[in-house]
């Protein structure tokens, strides 16, 4: 029987009562035929022997080819998921039209599940968890600390598939065995290190003297760090003289990377460039004076005094 309102309530997914507005009384047709028809008439009811469209579903839907509105018995029907969702293992996923014009009874085939657990550098995910590869919310997944590593604690690194499906971060409750303890001492002239994961790199402001770095490596059942460099420091030797003129490292014949010295002139000179010099490098290995020392040069009024007694 046909329904008048086009937005009728209809058979909707599934099968199933009859609707309201099925099985009209008698004669309906031929009045609305009397009255000049009624356009877009919707079928409400399945024919005998259809099932009508599949039941509605949360998280699955037919599947491209099989969007019709009518379906004969022995009619069947591929459910994917919709978006974000993903197969369930194990359910099946195809409907089919029973005599009696009902689909078959089938658990939902989809489901919001989060994707494959984040991979870690020092725990693998359990065995268990492994073999799995639908993760609804709220699933919790434990790891196992990797050969090498010890876990520090009584539990063990665990995830848990939240409401956004993201998993949450595991604690880093697992340590490499093979960890050097502790780490080398800083020398006192003025080197420092950088450390990241296994390796520490030195850098010095002096003469590094060997790799500037180190490795924490197996030395039979233990570990150790492989042999450190050393700094030297950098310096140079004592400034240039000039002519009238001192300079106040006097006397001292080595003078440290970074250290500076400042010339002065006699009486009645006057000093042309910079007064002061530093030691400096340009490779990191010797150290060399910056720029070039100053001048001491006869002041003109002294000059003219002496020749004409002003």
């Amino acid at each position: 029987m046909d329904a008048i309102e086009e937005g009728a309530p209809g058979w909707g997914w599934g099968a199933h009562p009859e609707p309201p507005g099925c099985g009209a009384a008698p004669g309906l047709p031929a009045l609305l035929l009397a009255l000049g028809g009624v356009p877009r008439l919707r079928r409400c009811c399945p024919a005998p022997g259809d099932c009508g469209p599949p039941p509605a579903m949360s998280h699955s839907r037919p599947s491209g080819d099989d969007r019709a509105s009518s379906f004969p018995v022995g009619s069947r029907v591929t459910l994917t998921c919709a978006e974000g969702a993903r197969r369930i293992p194990g359910l099946p996923d195809t409907l089919e039209c029973l005599p009696g014009s009902v689909w078959s009874r089938l658990p939902e085939p989809c489901g919001r599940s989060c994707a494959a657990p984040i991979r870690l550098r020092f725990a693998a995910l359990s065995k268990e968890d492994e073999r799995r590869n639908f993760f609804p919310v709220g699933t919790n997944v434990s790891y196992v600390c990797r050969p090498g590593y010890e876990n520090t604690s009584a539990s063990s690194p665990s995830s848990t598939c939240l409401e956004n499906l993201t998993w949450s971060q595991p604690a880093e409750l697992c340590r490499s065995e093979y960890f050097c303890t502790p780490r080398p001492q800083k020398n006192n002239l003025g080197c420092f290190y950088l450390f990241i994961f296994f390796f520490i790199f030195f850098f010095c402001w002096y003469k590094l003297i060997g790799n500037n770095f180190i490795w924490c490596q197996l030395k039979g059942n233990d570990v150790e760090w492989s042999k450190l460099p050393t700094c030297e420091l950098i310096t140079c030797s004592p400034p240039p003289q000039i002519s009238h003129g001192r300079h106040d490292g006097e006397g001292v014949e080595i003078f440290a990377y970074n250290s500076t010295v400042n010339y002065s002139c006699d009486p009645n000179f006057q000093l042309l460039g910079n007064g002061s010099i530093r030691c400096t490098s340009r490779d990191k290995t010797s150290g060399v004076w910056s720029g070039t020392e100053p001048e001491c040069r006869v002041i003109i009024y002294h000059v003219l005094v002496m020749i004409y007694g002003l």
